[in-house]
This record gives C-alpha cells, sequence and structure tokens, in this order.
C-alpha cells in the first residue's frame, strides 16, 4: 500500500492528478489517495499527529502557503515522506533539490513525464532498506535494518550488533519488537531478538546468525515466527528523503528531463546519453550522442569528475567547452551543457 497525498489548491488540477496516480500505480501497488488544499491543512495535520502520508504531490504557487515554506516545515520537523513538486515555473527546480524532493513536475502536467517519475519513485523505494532512528548521547543515528544481526537488551540498554560494529542505546526490546516485528526481526529470548535474513541455523537452546550465537528459550521456540506491529516511541523511517545516505545528484534544469533528479553514490560513475544499452540517463535528443558523459560525485571532496565521451561536447554555462577526453572536476551548484543550452543539468 502507498499512501499518496495531493496538496493542491486547484480542484481541476487536484481531481486530474488523482485520476492519473490511480491508473499509473495500478500495476503497482494499492494506492490510498488524500487531499490537501494547501499548505496549511499539512502542517495543521502534522501537529495533530495524523499525517499518514509516503509520497506528497505538493503544489508550489498556492494563495495561503506557498509549497516551499510547506516542504520547508516537513522537512524541519524530519517528516517521513518523499515529495514531488508541481509547478508552473522552472525557477525553484533546484530549491527543491534543497528540501529532499524525488522530482519536480511542470504544469500542465503529462502523465508520460509522472509515470516515469514513479516508475522510477517504486524502483528506489524497493531497493532501500528501512532504518531504525535512535538517539545515542543526544544525537539521532540510523541503524539499516538490513544490516542489523541481532538486539540484546542488557538492563535499560539496547546493544544492535550490526553486520561491521556495534550500538549500545536506552530503550526496551518489547519497544522494538511492537515496531520491527513485521520487517523480518523475531523474539528468541526475553532478551534476544534476530533479524530471520541473517540466521544460519536454529535449535532448540540457540540460533545461529552470521556465526554469532544467540540464546533461544523454550517459550520463543514454541512461539517462533509471531509478529507483531504497533506504534513506538522508537521511529522507522521508510522515505527515500529521510534514510539514503549523504550523496551526490543531478538536477536537469532545462531540457526533456527538466525538474527530474538523479541522486547518485559515491564513486560511482553515471553515464548520460541516447543510448539505453550504455548509459544510466537516457535522453532523446539529437544533439546528445549515444554515450555523451560520465559524471562520478566523489563525497570526500565534494565535487564531481566530469567525463566527455560526445561528439557535441558538454558546456559551462558561459559556454566555454569542457576540453574531451580529460577528466575535470566540478563543485556542487555548477551548472553544465549537454550537447548545447538545450538539455542544462546543475549538480547537487
Amino acid at each position: 500500500m502507498l499512501k499518496v497525498g495531493i496538496c493542491e489548491d486547484e480542484l481541476e488540477t487536484a481531481n486530474k492528478l488523482h485520476d492519473m496516480l490511480v491508473r499509473i500505480l495500478f500495476s503497482y501497488t494499492e494506492v490510498e489517495i488524500s487531499h490537501f488544499t494547501d499548505g496549511w491543512e499539512v502542517m495543521d495535520s502534522i501537529q495533530k499527529d495524523d499525517f499518514h502520508v509516503d509520497l506528497l504531490f505538493l503544489d508550489i504557487h498556492m494563495k495561503q502557503i506557498d509549497g516551499m515554506s510547506t516542504a520547508s516545515f516537513i522537512r524541519k520537523h524530519h517528516i517521513d515522506v518523499d515529495i514531488i513538486f508541481l509547478t508552473i515555473s522552472k525557477e525553484h527546480v533546484f530549491e527543491g533539490y534543497n528540501y529532499r524532493a524525488f522530482a519536480y513536475c511542470l504544469k500542465p502536467l503529462d502523465e508520460k513525464k509522472i509515470a516515469a517519475d514513479l516508475h522510477r519513485y517504486m524502483e528506489e523505494k524497493n531497493k532501500c532498506s528501512d532504518y531504525l532512528n535512535v538517539v545515542v548521547k543526544g544525537k539521532e543515528q540510523r541503524l539499516s535494518l538490513d544490516r542489523i544481526i541481532y538486539f540484546e537488551s542488557q538492563k535499560r540498554k539496547i546493544i544492535a550488533y550490526a553486520l561491521t560494529d556495534q550500538l549500545v542505546f536506552y530503550a526496551k526490546l518489547d519497544e522494538i519488537e511492537e515496531l520491527i516485528g513485521d520487517k523480518g526481526f523475531v523474539r528468541c529470548h526475553q532478551s534476544y531478538m534476530v533479524n530471520q535474513k541473517m540466521i544460519d541455523s536454529i535449535g532448540r537452546t540457540e540460533i545461529v546468525a552470521q556465526g554469532m550465537h544467540i540464546p533461544m528459550s523454550r517459550k520463543y521456540y514454541e512461539e517462533f515466527g509471531n509478529i507483531r506491529e504497533e506504534k513506538s516511541s522508537i521511529r522507522v523511517t521508510h522515505s527515500l528523503a529521510l534514510n539514503q545516505d549523504s550523496q551526490g545528484a543531478i538536477i536537469f534544469v532545462k531540457g526533456q528531463l527538466l525538474g527530474t533528479y538523479f541522486r547518485i553514490n559515491c564513486d560511482r560513475e553515471i553515464r548520460i546519453g541516447r543510448d539505453a544499452a550504455q548509459v544510466d540517463i537516457v535522453i532523446n535528443d539529437k544533439n546528445i550522442s549515444r554515450l555523451h558523459c560520465g559524471i562520478t560525485y566523489d563525497g570526500q571532496a565534494d565535487q564531481y569528475r566530469i567525463q566527455d565521451y560526445s561528439k557535441n561536447g558538454i558546456f559551462y554555462e558561459d559556454g566555454t567547452q569542457i576540453p574531451s577526453g580529460l577528466t575535470v572536476m566540478c563543485k556542487s551548484g555548477k551548472e553544465l551543457w549537454l550537447g548545447n543550452e538545450t538539455n542544462q543539468i546543475c549538480l547537487g
């Protein structure tokens, strides 16, 4: 089930988008759609703890409170929701990225563009791990559930044993069980809870997971597999906005893919061009080569390596061409033209 919100003050646009979403998401998942007529309704719903939305389509230009202010409120309060902006203007594309938006759609709405964004969104959601957010020494830290082997309770503390490290924080194991019991974790002892994906073998007195021996009590051996989910004060986040690690981004600010954000992992080259067999991002434009360029984000330096493979070149915004065959470094915020000024990107 995907819970979608539409925050749009134009009824006709809201209804049109609603119908699009029903058609597009039918083949992916069940969908529940909520409507908000302005940013105040979103903020009021959040303050009342009644905001149950996974993906919010948020209009930027609204009469009461604009979408950027609403997005700022959402991120300031660490609300676990992804955002796709709707707007009549191109001017806020890069600003939208600063609020960790997933995409940016121009009005009038293009169903093909929305379908492409949703396809990409569902693919990334399926790849993204859920995280357990805990407070350690006054600072919130995130634990990828996919990397946790088991939890151990010692008095008032919890020790999370992950693949490469351990983390100690204050909580009750009952709270964690209620929160992530449906995420593949199961209680095997009064003081232990294990990730089922990590289990090597199960015995009457112990479980072996990733080579680690974890006690199994008679009570839980008989009840093994029972899973519960209830609301808890410890938080699990599901959105891409809150769960993706710090990374780079390629933001299309002009051209065929205007308003599309591609987030990229450190040290992985993302290739752009016309040939889907060779590239990660496809642009069907005669000015774009089959393999046009490669972009790699260096997280430590917070810079991008740009490699030109094209015939038509890559240009800085002042029209200067990047030397073909050479690797150049660009800082975040740099704008580049691909082929010519028709397709323009900004490095996030």
